[in-house]
């Protein structure tokens, strides 16, 4: 679990606490009998929850990946740079 996946579980968690706390026993149930609607938007909300943390894991892990890129093509351009024989650009150009 990465850094993304442990802050978004917690968050989830500290939620479901709260719920926990202040929802009676088969509240869903009772919603979803009495008031449909208010049943649905509370799936929707799930639905929508769930794909935004999915979007932000994955979006989550490019960005490991490129900051991944950046420091190996940094270490790239240090040794590039620290070569005995650096390439000369303006010979490469002209070839």
């Amino acid at each position: 679990m990465n850094a993304m996946e442990r802050m978004l579980s917690d968050e989830l968690t500290r939620l479901i606490d709260r719920l926990a706390g202040t929802t009676p026993d088969g509240s869903l149930e009772r919603v979803r009998a009495v008031a449909p609607t208010l049943g649905t938007r509370l799936a929707d909300l799930e639905a929508r929850l769930a794909a935004k943390r999915t979007s932000l894991v994955e979006d989550y892990a490019r960005w490991r990946q490129t900051l991944d890129d950046l420091e190996n093509v940094w270490a790239l351009a240090a040794w590039r740079s620290a070569s005995e024989d650096p390439v000369d650009e303006s010979r490469r150009l002209a070839a």
